[in-house]
């Protein structure tokens, strides 16, 4: 216990570092539960309860989790989070984090919704489904030239990033002030705002590929059937960031407005990355009229093997495509490179076409989208396109 305890405080104090600046409440919370663990000894009943609860998780998964089962309870009005809450702008809280009597509203919390939480920290599969990450896939589809694209995401979750067309993203390109943007998307506002420095290709257009298929992978895919399934999703929304939220709940509607279309978002439960290969054989290969576009957004952490074998199974597989297979990632880097910005992911691309295959790394990007730093690679992409554009 004393170990899983070290252990957990290191990982709170991490991502008390990696949200200071972007979530002043998560932070907050972060840190304090941090401090707790360093200062206080295993004789602390609630100490003891977290540690405890935690075991059988990964102490990254336990920091989400745990935020993110408070956060569940305040947006269903639960009365013994009441204090805490006021403390969450997604339902109306006012006051400031950096308020002292935070602490102690967290404790009170924590201790009577220790049952509630145990189940939540020991069934809950953490949600990363934030759908700002659509772009990832979005932009890049804007320079092949292709007409029609088949779209599968692994690791889908209730899948609002398969319907990232049916949004609208401004990309602002260089200066944050200046006025060269690209707007992507066919819905009616910009709902996601993306700043982005360094040399940007823009596309040669900024319309979509028809969608013939949305087909999403996940080990516990949620299928947004019941008022339960969006509250859950939205409890990993953090809770000074209602904008986040706003857009989620928009990415729902995105959903069911196109439930009765021919392209609809298509869940199926795969246990990643073991069952790719069938997943791929039975759901995927049929689809052989247009080119297969897979793409997936911090997924490989929370793998038995961190994602590695997912490049095996799908390569293989792409290379028995007669159409070209695109894959396109927003994940973390294992070897050694180091990001812009802690915590910053690496967004790449890798083409499979008529035995061929090639790879690029795109840009770094904040895990939430809102920022993105251009590589050199970029230019390669476009260049790649210019000149095999079909």
């Amino acid at each position: 216990m004393a170990d899983t305890q070290s252990r957990l405080a290191r990982r709170f104090r991490l991502q008390h570092a990696f949200t200071a600046g972007y979530s002043p409440l998560y932070a907050r919370l972060f840190g304090i539960i941090a401090d707790w663990l360093v200062e206080k000894d295993g004789g602390d009943p609630l100490i003891k309860w977290l540690t405890e609860a935690a075991t059988r998780r990964s102490t990254f998964d336990v920091t989400l989790l745990l935020l993110a089962g408070l956060h569940r309870d305040i947006l269903a009005g639960c009365p013994d989070v009441a204090a805490l809450a006021e403390y969450y702008p997604t339902v109306g809280g006012t006051r400031s984090c950096q308020d002292e009597e935070i602490a102690l509203c967290l404790r009170q919390a924590l201790a009577s919704r220790q049952e509630a939480l145990t189940a939540f920290l020991r069934t809950a599969r953490v949600q990363t489904n934030e759908s700002a990450r659509g772009i990832c896939w979005l932009l890049p589809l804007c320079y092949p030239g292709w007409q029609a694209v088949h779209l599968v995401e692994l690791g889908a979750g209730a899948g609002l990033n398969l319907v990232a067309d049916q949004r609208r993203y401004c990309l602002a390109c260089g200066d944050p002030e200046s006025s060269d943007t690209v707007e992507l998307g066919y819905g009616t506002s910009p709902q996601f705002s993306v700043n982005s420095e360094g040399v940007f290709e823009p596309p040669p257009v900024t319309s979509c590929p028809e969608i013939r298929t949305r087909t999403g992978a996940d080990i516990a895919p949620v299928h947004l059937k019941e008022r339960s399934d969006e509250l859950y999703l939205a409890s990993f929304v953090w809770g000074d960031q209602p904008e986040r939220l706003d857009r989620l709940y928009q990415g729902v509607a995105a959903i069911q407005r196109i439930s009765g279309s021919g392209a609809p978002v298509l869940l199926h439960q795969v246990d990643l990355p073991d069952q790719l290969p069938s997943f791929l054989e039975d759901k995927i290969a049929p689809l052989d009229n247009a080119p297969v576009v897979v793409f997936n957004t911090y997924l490989r952490t929370y793998l038995r093997d961190k994602g590695d074998s997912l490049q095996r199974h799908l390569s293989f597989w792409a290379l028995k495509r007669v159409q070209p297979v695109l894959w396109l990632q927003w994940e973390p880097v294992r070897d050694g490179v180091q990001p812009p910005d802690p915590g910053w992911i690496a967004w790449t691309a890798d083409l499979w076409d008529h035995g061929s295959h090639h790879h690029w790394h795109l840009a770094w990007t904040h895990p939430h989208g809102n920022r993105i730093q251009w590589l050199p690679d970029w230019h390669a992409w476009t260049k790649y396109w210019q000149m095999n554009s079909r």
